[in-house]
C-alpha cells in the first residue's frame, strides 16, 4: 500500500468530507468555518483520510476535523492518518510555523498524534464555543 497526500480546495472536497462525517454519525461542519484548503491522504489513489489546517497571524497553526473514508477498510488505511499528520507538519514547517495545536478524544487520532511527536497539553479541560 502506498500513501500519498494532496491539497484540495474546500469547494472540491467539502461534499466528500460531509459524506464521510454522516457515514460515521458525526455532526456536519459548516463549510463557512473551514479553511480554504484540506489535505487528503490516499492509499493506492483512493482517499482514506483528510485533515484541515488553520493558519493564524502568528507562528501557530491548528489542525482539526480529521475524518476517514468509511468505504476504505481500516486494514488498508492503517498508518494513513499518521502519514497525513506527518505530511501536514512538514508542510507547516516549510510555511515557518513553529507549533501546531489540536484537540482529540479519539484514541486512534491520539495514537497518530503521539507517533508524530505531539505532546499532551492541558488535561481535564473543556473547550468552549460560541456561535455568533
Amino acid at each position: 500500500m502506498t500513501f500519498s497526500v494532496k491539497r484540495y480546495d474546500k469547494s472540491d472536497f467539502y461534499e466528500t468530507f460531509s459524506k464521510w462525517l454522516l457515514n460515521h454519525n458525526f455532526p456536519l461542519i459548516n463549510d463557512l468555518v473551514l479553511p480554504e484548503n484540506v489535505f487528503v491522504c490516499s492509499v493506492d489513489e483512493v482517499p482514506c483520510y483528510c485533515i484541515w489546517i488553520y493558519f493564524t497571524d502568528s507562528k501557530l497553526a491548528w489542525i482539526a476535523f480529521p475524518a476517514s473514508n468509511p468505504n476504505v477498510s481500516y486494514k488498508k488505511r492503517v498508518n494513513g492518518l499518521s502519514y497525513l499528520i506527518n505530511y501536514v507538519c512538514d508542510y507547516a514547517k516549510k510555511k515557518k510555523i513553529l507549533s501546531i495545536i489540536t484537540t482529540s478524544g479519539t484514541e486512534s487520532v491520539i495514537e497518530s498524534l503521539i507517533k508524530n511527536q505531539f505532546e499532551i497539553g492541558d488535561r481535564n479541560i473543556n473547550h468552549y464555543t460560541r456561535k455568533l
